[in-house]
């Protein structure tokens, strides 16, 4: 019997069972990895400040989040592979095994294109939470799935590519029976493949030998947390996140900080004490701008390359004004921040969290008790992401949206009716309505796929302008026409009007804005002319704040749980917190300090350090800080936990003072 020669015994090797599987794993690993950094590559303006070798590092690193999806989703190829039996040889169960090893890796890599553009509005990766907080909503509609597909061919394209290049693997790694061999040494080999490819499996799904398997959070220990994204890969995200309850804090705390206040009666900015003396009190109308931030206001902004906001940015000059923070990421998040002052500081939003049953404290109940009638306005489709229900619960007893408007003409085919009609409907309704009344009107056209009405007249100039820059423009142009129409009416003169936003813009044009501080910077304003002196207060503000702030602001001294403070008082420290990848944030308006709830890992200067460049955690100290932050979070996770958002018998009060 002839010999093989050496070239013949490399040529078996190399076609063997568990070399081809080898391909395979590789092919998988490669096409994950590099679908995973384009994540990067489509919204690098969110890592602009990564250097070259760090943004190579992290391409790495970022494969020890992929292995565990490479060898989970190809199990059963792995298994058949090294299975020690003939059978697979059989064409039959080679083409079974082609479409699932094809289907599967597909998926993931259409899950990582999917959070291409996902990342590209929330800044986050999907979660499960996320998947079904879309799957019960307005979110996803085959208007917006079409418009998406319009807008990002080019994404389309790739992911064909990639599929492509998977099946390509398949077929040139076809197992096919050798010419001669022995089948006791063809077992055994086999044997060990599947002994030795078992325990490279075990191990590459719990992400490396130590004692527990890799998480999400692991990413924290390779970078930053506004890096971890990429990281991280998609289906990673999904398969590693659950909704998780909230951890009981014990221990006590140096803070003073409680969320009980008493004596709201404002020491600050009030042109007077008219508001608490009036017989007629004031009406009050809070206004969320949807999906517009600091940055895209002159006002805050003064670089930007367009003024979109004329309007805006006059009235803020007449308003009092703050240096305003979202603490929430999403509409879901916004409205309990702003309604309730509860902000976001778990992985579920509040309304879809396992404490979405909680009693709770709202300015809107007090109102309500007060005799406003208290209103929310909003173009959407009614009950779009529970809006209506929750509003409810907050005490806003009436709920205007597009079924009132009850005109489709101004339907803007996708989300609801346009902003410029309905801002008029909400004017005319207002001067319909008995007074006090307290209304929340939430705006919609600056959202994605960011359309104006066919008849409205664009400048010159907005020819450059993206799609959401000129959805801006529209919405300063409504606000400015529903200003003009409110001005004629009785009730103007006694209205407070707060403007805010949802949360800050995801486009982003500047580099300051596109980072973990930026991102979530917002307008917060009064405007009051009569009562509130115009004034550009340089402090921070969040969300949380509105409720205490406006109970102040209209004289109403009520006692109020809320994790904010109130703006109109000189007590209250100023303060932000937040909630991003795994990570908790909390400024005091000097220093943004970062931890994950146990180890601190980031202290920056935000006011001079913009961009977030530079680190201080390795050359200061902020203890005080980070015992306010901790104590935050156990007041926060405990009275979650507990049911206690309202106020206790045991609570502590928070009283301001002259």
């Amino acid at each position: 019997m002839r010999r093989k020669t050496n070239k013949e015994r490399i040529q078996e090797w190399l076609s063997s069972p568990y070399m081809l599987l080898t391909y395979r794993l590789l092919a998988t690993l490669l096409a994950l990895s590099i679908s995973r950094w384009m994540l990067y590559l489509f919204n690098i303006q969110f890592f602009h400040q990564l250097s070259l070798k760090e943004v190579i590092s992290l391409y790495f690193c970022g494969m020890r989040f992929d292995l565990p999806i490479v060898f989970g989703i190809n199990i059963l190829t792995i298994l058949f592979y090294c299975f020690p039996t003939k059978i697979i040889y059989n064409k039959r169960l080679q083409d079974i095994v082609d479409i699932v090893y094809v289907s599967l890796n597909a998926f993931a890599i259409f899950l990582n294109f999917f959070d291409i553009v996902s990342f590209h509005f929330f800044g986050k990766h999907l979660t499960i939470d996320f998947v079904k907080v879309l799957g019960h909503s307005d979110e996803i509609s085959f208007g917006t799935i079409r418009q998406v597909l319009f807008d990002y061919w080019y994404l389309l394209v790739i992911f064909i590519l990639f599929v492509l290049t998977i099946r390509v693997v398949a077929q040139q790694t076809r197992i096919h029976p050798p010419s001669k061999e022995e089948k006791p040494r063809w077992q055994m080999r086999q044997a060990i493949s599947l002994a030795v490819m078992s325990i490279l499996t075990l191990i590459a799904c719990r992400g490396g030998l130590q004692a527990k398997p890799i998480t999400s959070e692991t990413a924290m220990q390779y970078t930053d947390p506004q890096n971890a994204p990429i990281l991280l890969n998609t289906p990673f995200c999904l398969f590693t996140t659950h909704e998780t309850k909230l951890k009981e804090w014990t221990g006590t705390y140096n803070s003073d900080y409680s969320p009980i206040h008493k004596n709201l009666t404002a020491n600050r900015f009030i042109e007077n004490d008219t508001l608490v003396a009036d017989s007629i009190p004031s009406n009050v109308v809070v206004i969320i701008m949807k999906n517009v931030g600091q940055e895209m206001l002159k006002y805050y902004s003064q670089d930007r390359r367009f003024n979109l906001t004329p309007f805006l940015d006059s009235l803020l000059c007449e308003s009092l004004t703050f240096n305003g923070m979202s603490n929430s990421r999403r509409g879901l998040e916004a409205l309990p921040a702003i309604l309730a002052s509860i902000p976001a500081l778990m992985e579920n939003d509040f309304t879809r969290s396992a404490y979405a049953d909680n009693d709770f404290d709202a300015f809107c109940q007090h109102l309500q008790q007060k005799g406003y009638n208290t209103i929310f306005m909003h173009g959407g489709k009614n009950g779009i992401l529970g809006f209506d229900e929750f509003s409810r619960r907050a005490g806003i007893k009436n709920y205007f949206g597009r079924i009132e408007y009850d005109d489709e003409k101004d339907y803007d085919g996708q989300w609801g009716i346009f902003d410029g009609p309905f801002l008029q409907y909400v004017a005319q309704t207002l001067n319909r309505v008995h007074e006090p009344f307290a209304t929340m009107v939430y705006t919609l056209s600056s959202r994605y796929p960011y359309r104006v009405p066919h008849d409205f007249v664009l400048p010159e100039e907005s020819y450059f302008w993206t799609g959401f820059e000129k959805t801006v423009y529209y919405v300063d142009c409504s606000l400015r026409d529903f200003f003009k129409t409110a001005s004629q009416m009785p009730w103007f003169n006694r209205t407070l009007f707060v403007i805010t936003a949802d949360y800050s813009n995801s486009l982003h044009f500047q580099p300051e804005y596109s980072n973990v501080w930026g991102m979530y910077a917002i307008p917060i304003a009064f405007y009051y002319p009569q009562k509130i002196k115009p004034l550009r207060c340089e402090e921070i503000a969040q969300q949380i704040d509105l409720g205490p702030s406006i109970l102040s602001a209209l004289g109403i001294n009520d006692t109020l749980f809320s994790f904010g403070r109130n703006l109109f008082d000189t007590l209250s420290e100023p303060a932000f917190v937040s909630y991003y990848n795994l990570t908790y944030q909390y400024c005091d308006g000097n220093y943004l300090v970062q931890s994950d709830g146990e180890r601190p890992f980031g202290i920056f200067k935000p006011i001079s350090d913009t961009l977030l460049n530079d680190n201080l955690i390795d050359r200061l100290q902020c203890p005080d800080i980070f015992e306010k932050l901790y104590h935050f979070i156990s007041e926060y996770n405990n009275r979650m936990i507990n049911n206690e958002l309202t106020i206790t018998k045991t609570d502590t009060i928070h009283e301001t003072q002259e």
